[in-house]
């Protein structure tokens, strides 16, 4: 039986993966709200529009982006992410290059929509379906570590772009994240990424001991468990599954658009408010060790409802909060549940599914996720408007987050050979 040649590179190149996966998240930064925002404010001054308007064309640049991620994903199952994600930063260095000669409404809104498809559409859909392919076992672990780079990114870009903009101007600002594009992210990418470990003669989760006829069984195994798109979208789980995502994006955005005017109401000012928003970051980066103790050991369902029913109690909690300490204990736990959430649904998707198509499937999925991000300002400033106050949005959000526990008691491993018999 012949032996695969195996050397130190191949067993551990999964981390390398994970690095790479994290820079991708952090060079989605881009085409982030928490980036884009300052620019918004600049174009409301020297193009002489209104918030209303900038903000609607900044939603339909977002859904519209959205509606459109399910051809990137069948083009990662196709051409591999190595290439795709060559080709989603070059494209992304030209929406910030284009994005600094905007002169008129027209062009801003194709500038949203570039930057929202390859920046925060694209370059977190090509990582979230290629760290599934080097691990099983440790997936969420994985998974987890790799999207620590958005989370320094939300940490660190808002106050980068504010010292570029301050120190050259926001028409240079674009270009020098256009610059960094495509002489350290493209450049990254293209040397240095592996689709799969089958591709070095590896297995995921490190496992190099691997003879010829080892990895042909592996490469059978992987083609029988997977399925496709359309296989996919014919069970309840991807269904309930996607629309249990929808929750967090809808919350978190409608935290972030109205998270001023919440806290004023709460008596706090602009500066703790600003404090406040930030720390919803800080629970992501210790979602590893939980992950390693906890999420790669329980089926990925009993976590969602666990999430769920936390999100629900934190956001009747919520009702209560009247001072800044109290706020802090809000988005902390709101921030944890939200991120034990996101790393397990990221986990489903593979488990419940396979990896060879996993691009299209992460690609169809993200629509619900772009879906909850868009309507989320909406019922929050519906609540405003209708009782001057946000505790409405607060018991409706808590309650859909029971109703969403029935969905995901409901979720169990779709069976494909069940399905097809």
């Amino acid at each position: 039986m012949e032996q695969v040649k195996i050397n130190n590179r191949n067993k551990n190149y999964g981390w390398v993966i994970i690095m790479l996966a994290a820079t991708s998240f952090f060079f989605s930064a881009p085409g982030q709200s928490y980036s884009i925002s300052i620019f918004m404010e600049i174009y409301i001054e020297k193009f002489n529009l209104s918030s209303t308007e900038l903000s609607s064309y900044y939603s339909i640049a977002t859904i519209l982006s959205g509606s459109l991620l399910w051809i990137m994903g069948r083009n990662v199952d196709r051409f591999g992410q190595r290439k795709m994600f060559v080709i989603a930063g070059v494209m992304l260095a030209v929406a910030t290059l284009f994005n600094s000669f905007n002169t008129n409404i027209v062009m801003i809104f194709i500038g949203f929509f570039m930057l929202r498809y390859f920046g925060q559409g694209s370059l977190t859909l090509i990582p979230n379906s290629l760290v599934p392919q080097w691990y099983e076992k440790h997936r969420s672990f994985a998974i987890s570590i790799a999207i620590c780079g958005g989370l320094v990114a939300s940490l660190v870009v808002p106050i980068l772009n504010v010292w570029l903009i301050d120190l050259v101007g926001w028409r240079m600002a674009w270009r020098v994240w256009s610059l960094a594009l495509v002489l350290v992210f493209v450049p990254l990418m293209w040397k240095f990424v592996i689709n799969k470990p089958e591709e070095i003669g590896a297995l995921p989760d490190g496992r190099t001991t691997v003879t010829e006829d080892e990895l042909k069984v592996e490469l059978q195994a992987m083609e029988k468990e997977s399925w496709e798109l359309g296989e996919a979208m014919r069970t309840k789980e991807f269904w309930f599954i996607g629309i249990i995502s929808m929750l967090v994006p809808m919350i978190s955005t409608g935290l972030a658009i109205h998270n001023y005017s919440i806290m004023e109401l709460r008596g706090m000012n602009k500066e703790q408010s600003a404090v406040i928003l930030g720390l919803i970051a800080i629970p992501g980066f210790f979602i590893p060790f939980i992950a390693r103790l906890v999420i790669d050991r329980f089926k990925p369902k009993y976590l969602v409802i666990i999430s769920l029913l936390i999100m629900a109690i934190d956001m009747l909690y919520m009702l209560r909060v009247n001072s800044f300490w109290s706020a802090a204990i809000f988005i902390l736990i709101y921030g944890f549940a939200m991120r034990i959430q996101a790393t397990t649904i990221s986990v489903i998707w593979p488990k419940y599914f396979g990896r060879k198509y996993l691009g299209s499937i992460r690609g169809a999925a993200t629509v619900f996720m772009v879906i909850g991000s868009a309507l989320g300002p909406i019922p929050f400033s519906l609540s405003l408007d209708l009782t001057g106050n946000y505790r409405m949005i607060f018991i409706i959000m808590a309650s859909i987050c029971i109703v969403s526990v029935l969905l995901a008691l409901s979720v169990t491993n779709p069976k494909k050979s069940v399905r097809l018999g």
